[in-house]
């Protein structure tokens, strides 16, 4: 099963590239922690977005949001999560054209499978990236 994780802070979650780091090791070890892999995901200054595969408890708080994805929400929150293009370095979408620490999973070689092939998901990335007047769905960045 998939989920998207949402997390929004009123603090900034990151200063610094290696602030930035630090809080995306953070979160894949939580996780890890909760048998989940991290697919793909989206660390923006107040708010944090993560695509996970495996079980976890669906939950909610003003901070928190964990809600479970159809195949179709999983095609469109991975497009969402690329929204900033390939060059933004917070995100999984970077990881797959640029060699950097690697957090997500997405496009990498492993024992399960997306209900889509790479190719679709990168082209749902890209139209996303390329729209001109997109909805940001937790920030802008400066």
């Amino acid at each position: 099963m998939y989920y998207l994780l949402t997390y929004r802070a009123q603090q900034c979650l990151f200063a610094t590239a290696d602030d930035a780091f630090h809080c995306l090791q953070a979160w894949q070890q939580w996780a890890e922690a909760h048998t989940c892999n991290l697919i793909d995901y989206l660390l923006l200054p107040h708010c944090l977005q993560l695509v996970l595969q495996g079980r976890i408890q669906v939950y909610r708080t003003k901070t928190l949001v964990i809600q479970q994805l159809t195949d179709e929400e999983l095609l469109a929150s991975l497009a969402r999560l690329g929204m900033h293009g390939r060059n933004y370095p917070f995100c999984g979408t970077y990881e797959l054209y640029h060699a950097s620490n690697c957090y997500a999973a997405l496009g990498k070689a492993g024992f399960y499978a997306l209900p889509y092939p790479l190719s679709v998901i990168l082209k749902a990335k890209k139209n996303q990236s390329s729209k001109s007047a997109r909805t940001v769905d937790c920030d802008e960045i400066a």
